[in-house]
């Protein structure tokens, strides 16, 4: 006698939460893992990094950015995506501005809760604590995360805020 063996449904995929994802995003952030943090960032703010290094490449530092941040020639810039040029730039402005990325070292994340905004906006309220030389600095601020192809994804924080501010006043001269 021969039993044949029904396949057994396979059990729904865990769902991954804006927290979850919130999480992660600080988490590779605190460790300055570039590609880590990209993966979590949702397509409109890679791009606003995107037009910031567009506008850094075609300003009259153009020739220096591309060799001091990028290490690239013009058309290996052009050939990079949002998240390439992102990751890059994180990577040249870590060279440039030692001290902002050490903050992010010694900064500890950790989430707080979620506020719900429609069926795909999220707002994650963290606490944000910095040691700067024995003087701790905390803050519970908000980072607002969106589904985009079903992932959540960061779409806007403070750090992200601050990143950019840095990129463009990175200071590569002609």
């Amino acid at each position: 006698m021969c039993l044949q063996l029904a396949a057994l449904p396979h059990p729904a995929a865990p769902q991954d939460t804006p927290e979850d994802a919130a999480q992660r995003f600080f988490d590779a952030l605190s460790r300055l893992r570039w590609a880590q943090v990209s993966a979590q960032m949702h397509t409109e703010a890679l791009d606003e990094f995107h037009l910031i290094s567009r506008q850094l490449v075609e300003s009259l530092r153009g020739d220096s950015i591309l060799i001091q941040l990028y290490d690239a020639s013009r058309s290996e810039w052009e050939s990079w995506s949002g998240r390439e040029v992102f990751e890059r730039s994180m990577t040249g402005l870590t060279r440039y501005a030692r001290g902002l990325m050490e903050s992010q070292v010694m900064t500890d994340f950790r989430v707080l809760g979620v506020v719900a905004e429609g069926d795909t906006i999220r707002h994650v309220v963290y606490r944000e604590s910095t040691d700067h030389m024995g003087l701790v600095i905390e803050a519970a601020p908000t980072t607002t995360l969106v589904l985009e192809d079903g992932i959540w994804r960061v779409r806007e924080n403070a750090e992200l805020a601050v990143l950019r501010v840095a990129l463009r006043g990175i200071p590569i001269g002609r």
